[in-house]
């Protein structure tokens, strides 16, 4: 794989970075389902589909950095891969970028129930079985096949304990790479995260990975929550973490790029200045790499058959994901639960219903203003809690904000008068519908919508003119 150097992940907080010309950011990596949107047709023939912000993309191509796509919707881990036509606009990502490889994460995000295909909204650990290994070699495959460029999976934070059935996560990660020939990225946090939460220590992993396969490291800084330490993106790379990548880099010869990520909500907390610092020290790290290429032949492993397997690999998505959504287990998969009792399963459920709730909170930004005036974050939570419990999420804001508003109609009977709340959802929720679906709305008002509006900008409670009677029409974007 061709150097390429040190960069960051992209996000619009972080652009003046790759427009100023600093030579210590060489590599723009773009997770592209930041910037798409999902659209769900009305006609059940065709499946969801999903539209780039073409505005951003030719943005993003006018960047002097190198280019790389990190996939972060439709991983490679598990037994449910994909949710209408991602490759489409993935491959176009590619292309248009002139992207060196493409990466993905070793996790899951789907499960199949009884209901059908589900989403849980967050990536979960794969089954560590050999039988899990097969299934991820095959998601890899079919996935590479469809790419113009190289592919490489991403090792995932677990923050379950290691099960006595399941392969070392070393193990595990380095089975997978050379039975799918596919390249490793390293995600150097992750690993330190599972280290730190009572999983395999980082320089064991290490040493039963092909190092050769490694063309890629990403660096973060984490959070705790009570005892478990996070990957949250959230800070400057720990020193510790730096000193052990420093024994780590010189020994892999295909590297080809060092990213640091920070997400868009912690950038003005860490600042510009700290960002440009993680620069600097990722740009003293790679001088180290060893200079010399290593070429790894591409080869299809054979795979034997393992239907028996693989069903064990679909119930541990189904328990795993059914609980850490929020939902109660069966009386049988408790039984059979082998999470019984590890506090890392509540750690996932905290991570989701955040996740859950920030997504709504962005797409129903007005409603759920009027819902933390009048009710508090404490109601206002529980309905939110009450929200996740009877239903399964989506990874997308405006999907999961329609499935939330569906809910809140049905329910704002149920719950104490609040002014407006009626008008202000219909109006959000025939926005996301205009999106999502390509419906149009009529909208009735009777009050002044710039007046109601502009009280909720400010965080107060609207009290807005009476008006005349009138109408507007929401029509989706041709």
């Amino acid at each position: 794989m061709r150097p390429l150097g040190v960069g960051l992940v992209y996000f619009s907080e972080l652009d003046p970075l790759f427009q100023e010309g600093n030579p210590d950011l060489a590599v723009l990596e773009l997770e592209p389902e930041t910037f798409w949107e999902k659209i769900q047709p009305p006609n059940a023939a065709r499946s969801e589909f999903y539209l780039p912000n073409a505005e951003v993309m030719t943005h993003i191509r006018a960047l002097p950095q190198h280019k790389l796509i990190h996939s972060v919707g439709f991983p490679v881990g598990g037994s449910v891969c994909g949710g209408g036509d991602f490759i489409t606009p993935l491959r176009e990502s590619v292309t248009a970028l002139g992207a060196a490889w493409v990466s993905e994460h070793l996790s899951f995000n789907a499960i199949s129930t009884s209901n059908g295909v589900e989403q849980v909204g967050f990536l979960l650990p794969p089954r560590q079985t050999s039988a899990g290994v097969l299934v991820a070699v095959r998601n890899i495959q079919r996935l590479a096949s469809q790419l113009p460029v190289p592919f490489a999976f991403e090792t995932g934070t677990n923050y379950l304990q290691p099960l006595a059935d399941e392969l070392p996560d070393g193990e595990f990660f380095g089975a997978i790479a050379e039975r799918a020939n596919s390249g490793v990225l390293l995600d150097l946090h992750n690993l330190w995260v599972n280290e730190r939460n009572g999983r395999q220590p980082v320089v064991q992993v290490i040493d039963a990975l092909p190092l050769d396969r490694i063309w890629e490291m990403h660096f973060a800084g984490g959070m705790m929550l009570g005892d478990y330490y996070l990957d949250s993106h959230s800070g400057a790379i720990p020193s510790l973490l730096l000193d052990i990548a420093a024994e780590i880099v010189p020994r892999l010869p295909n590297l080809g790029a060092l990213i640091f990520e920070v997400l868009p909500g912690y950038v003005e907390q860490l600042g510009l200045n700290s960002v440009r610092q993680q620069l600097k020290l990722l740009n003293e790290l790679w001088k180290t790499r060893p200079t010399e290429m290593v070429h790894v032949s591409r080869r299809q492993a054979a795979l034997a058959d393992s239907s028996d397997g693989r069903i064990d690999v679909v119930e541990w998505e189904r328990i795993l994901g059914t609980i850490a959504v929020g939902h109660s287990p069966s009386e049988a998969d408790v039984r059979h639960l082998y999470l019984n009792g590890d506090a890392g399963v509540r750690i996932l459920q905290t991570l989701i219903g955040e996740a859950r709730n920030s997504r709504i909170s962005r797409a129903l930004r007005f409603t759920t203003t009027l819902l933390l005036l009048h009710l508090g974050s404490v109601e206002t939570n529980r309905l939110l809690c009450a929200y996740h419990a009877a239903s399964f999420p989506d990874a997308f804001a405006t999907a999961e904000a329609d499935r939330f508003a569906e809910y809140l109609h049905t329910h704002i009977s149920l719950l104490p008068s609040i002014p407006f709340l009626t008008e202000v959802l219909e109006f959000e929720h025939a926005l996301i519908r205009a999106a999502l679906y390509g419906a149009k709305s009529r909208i009735e008002w009777d009050i002044d919508p710039s007046d109601l509006f502009g009280a909720l900008e400010k965080g107060r409670i609207p009290s807005p003119k009476r008006t005349n009677r009138f109408a507007m029409e929401i029509v989706p974007e041709n």
